[in-house]
């Protein structure tokens, strides 16, 4: 591969150290910096003026070219085909018809090709006016008459107007011009051009990039521009093994980026270019996946945000009750965060409220929304001061106390493993299918396995574990349904570390320290550091979400009364809770099942030991798990539901512990969302369990509705297509 200056490898992350705020039980992970793959391997991001600011002015003209050169961007782009006379010159189609008169000017010279027109038959075409009746409010007098400029044209016009902006040249269609490659480096040298900090080359023809190798200078960059149809069921690593043989970097349609593109394209030490990226909020993606510049037509926006602190992953909002909501977002650099809610769209009353993005939070910011009214949809719009690009999303508040309203509940867990990493397709559908409220299951990161954000697992020090929470927000199915509704996160093992105890595990205050700061949490909950809390939809649903990790025993601990996973006071918490619960439906967030033995022989994780495949399996949380069962039959607590996920395949269980042919509870397990599928596993039966469903291989969510008046709960299973494969009404009691 060709190496050159301008790829300034920097991959070491500029988060900024944080020590001063982690216990000095982590000071030995915090030693080892890990690259990740999801930053710029440049010291700036590119603005690449797209056919100049095309999106201003009409493409491949001066007054394009000009526009470019005023917004600060740091390339102009020129798409170059050759005359019937053999002179360069800009355009990007192989025909003229789509940017010019010629079919007014020329009637019969059908299809109107480049290469069949002189140079100076095609200066006597406009190539202006079509701009002012496309885009007429961008529309300008002056464009109209505009020419087709000759490549020296556009070299005498950059010199003229004393610019550093540096030439990007794609050569278009080759094959169709012989000696195009050598005409172009002549024209270049000729005008003290050809350098690296004043040409760059692209194009989508191998085989014009490999000439252009081997006639300039070797520190001048060539692009491989890719089409999706190019690479689509190829394997990447084959792909840039080849496309580093001659080049310096790759320009992929924008659709192509994503973290597995940019961990290749980077451990290839290969700059990316996408294309068009034209409005901000796609902007803002492609710099949260770490491109290191873009192709764009307004080329302002990007300057804009390459300056201004901006929202970078999204916004979300949570822990919504009945009158208050907490909001999420981040920022990429240090700001203050400007927060608005209204219960009309037009924000013309707006509760406003501000908070500063801080580094030892890594620019997250989170602020707590009060004086809501129940029962009502509120928008939200989150702006980084003192940038103009907002995120907006909506919530929906809770019932007041004591009404029963139907909801509609998607939950799911397990995502960014075993490989498996964004974009995620079931996001979109569930958002699609316009939930009250998400409720993740856990495992919303996977901070022991590799992927892009942390090639080299586990995850060590917090700027690991932030960097796995910003990969997971490059998923814009992600971002789509975290903006439509409010979502309540819980903790599993993976935020952490597989399997883990948290009071002996020493990364613990780590990983809970990341997901605080990535999910919109209540302080109650997170400032206390215990996550257990109750949450009411008005009459209708009561969920109770569990803290199954802060304060286990080791899972190697034999099982017995004593042993615990909730510790007590969670324990006693939930069996008051329960008791106190006038709700028709009782939901129980569980990140592990009951029945379904996780982990390994004689180190079991979830509640389940599993002696009935190992009798010597002497672990678990059965003791504990009887405690709770035995609490709901003889406190006679009706429609009480488990929640859960973690098991890489879905399932739905209903118990009978005492076998009275009475079913006390139920439990609907859903997942992965996207992580490695499994496959239905023998059930543990010592809670009297009845299997309904069962299904692994997929990608899958669940759907949980309530509907009181029909005194009806209804379970699906959906898999990432939004396809149901199960279906289950169930009577409220």
């Amino acid at each position: 591969m060709k190496k050159t200056r301008m790829i300034g490898l920097s991959l070491s992350l500029s988060l900024g150290l944080v020590a001063s705020y982690v216990p000095k039980a982590m000071a030995a992970y915090e030693q080892v910096k890990q690259p990740s793959m999801l930053q710029p391997i440049v010291d700036h991001v590119d603005v690449i003026a797209h056919r100049g600011a095309s999106g201003y002015a009409p493409e491949h003209t001066l007054a394009a070219y000009e526009k470019a050169i005023k917004m600060k961007a740091n390339y102009v782009e020129l798409d170059l085909h050759m005359t019937k006379d053999g002179e360069l010159i800009a355009i990007h189609d192989s025909t003229l018809a789509r940017t010019t008169n010629v079919e007014e000017k020329y009637p019969d010279r059908a299809p109107w090709r480049v290469k069949d027109f002189t140079l100076a038959e095609i200066k006597k075409l406009d190539a202006g006016s079509w701009f002012n009746k496309t885009y007429p409010e961008y529309a300008k007098k002056q464009y109209v008459g505009e020419k087709i400029p000759t490549l020296q044209e556009v070299i005498d016009f950059i010199k003229k107007k004393g610019s550093k902006v540096a030439l990007y040249i794609e050569t278009k269609d080759p094959d169709v011009y012989p000696g195009m490659e050598e005409k172009l480096v002549e024209i270049l040298k000729k005008n003290g051009y050809l350098k690296k900090d004043k040409v760059v080359f692209q194009s989508f023809s191998e085989a014009s990039l490999r000439k252009l190798q081997e006639i300039v200078p070797k520190d001048i960059p060539l692009l491989q521009l890719y089409s999706p149809n190019m690479i689509q069921g190829k394997n990447l690593d084959d792909v840039f093994n080849r496309a580093a043989e001659y080049a310096e970097g790759v320009g992929p349609d924008k659709s192509l980026v994503t973290p597995a593109f940019m961990q290749e394209a980077h451990e290839h030490h290969m700059i990316v270019h996408p294309y068009t990226v034209n409005t901000k909020d796609e902007m803002v993606e492609q710099l949260s996946l770490g491109v290191d510049g873009m192709f764009t037509n307004y080329p302002d926006r990007l300057v804009e945000l390459n300056k201004k602190a901006y929202i970078s992953h999204g916004a979300a909002s949570g822990e919504v009750t009945d009158t208050s909501a907490v909001l999420w977002a981040r920022t990429s650099q240090p700001a203050m965060v400007r927060f608005e809610v209204s219960d009309d769209a037009s924000f013309k009353k707006a509760i406003i409220k501000t908070e500063k993005a801080a580094s030892k939070h890594d620019l997250t910011v989170q602020v707590k929304v009060t004086r809501l009214k129940p029962d009502t949809i509120y928008y939200y719009r989150v702006q980084a001061l003192p940038g103009s690009n907002q995120v907006s999303g909506t919530f929906k508040t809770a019932p007041a106390k004591n009404e029963l309203k139907p909801l509609t509940i998607v939950w799911g867990g397990d995502t960014g493993g075993q490989g498996n990493i964004p974009p995620f397709k079931a996001f979109s559908e569930m958002a699609d299918l316009k939930p009250d409220f998400f409720l993740f299951s856990g495992d919303t990161i996977y901070a022991d396995n590799a992927t892009p954000a942390v090639p080299n697992p586990p995850s060590k020090n917090i700027e690991d574990f932030w960097a796995k929470y910003k990969e997971n927000r490059t998923d814009p199915n992600l971002r789509k349904l975290l903006q439509s509704t409010s979502t309540y996160a819980i903790w599993d093992d993976h935020e952490v570390k597989n399997d883990f105890s948290g009071p002996f595990e020493p990364l613990t205050s780590t990983g809970f320290r990341a997901f605080t700061d990535y999910w919109p949490i209540s302080d109650e909950r997170s400032s206390s550091g215990k996550l257990y809390h109750k949450f009411s939809w008005g009459n209708t649903v009561d969920l109770f979400i569990l803290n199954n990790r802060s304060y286990r025993d080791p899972d190697t601990k034999p099982d017995g009364m004593d042993k615990t996973m909730l510790g007590q006071e969670q324990l006693e918490w939930l069996k008051k809770e329960l008791l106190n619960s006038d709700a028709q439906v009782k939901l129980i967030a569980s990140s592990v099942p009951i029945s379904i033995p996780t982990g390994k022989p004689n180190a079991r994780d979830s509640w389940a030991n599993g002696d009935n495949i190992n009798p010597n399996d002497n672990t678990g949380y059965e003791h504990e798990f009887a405690k709770i069962s035995k609490f709901i039959k003889e406190n006679n607590i009706k429609n009480v539901n488990f929640v859960t996920a973690d098991i890489h395949y879905a399932d739905i269980i209903q118990y009978d512990p005492d076998h009275n042919g009475t079913v006390d509870y139920r439990e609907f397990a859903s997942g992965p969302i996207g992580a490695g599928t499994g496959q239905p596993t023998t059930l543990d039966p010592t809670f009297g369990p009845e299997r309904l469903y069962a299904e692994g291989g997929f990608f899958n969510f669940g759907v949980i509705k309530v509907d009181p008046g029909l005194k009806q709960l209804t379970v699906e299973i959906r898999d990432e297509n939004g396809k149901v494969h199960f279906h289950r009404d169930f009577p409220i009691e």
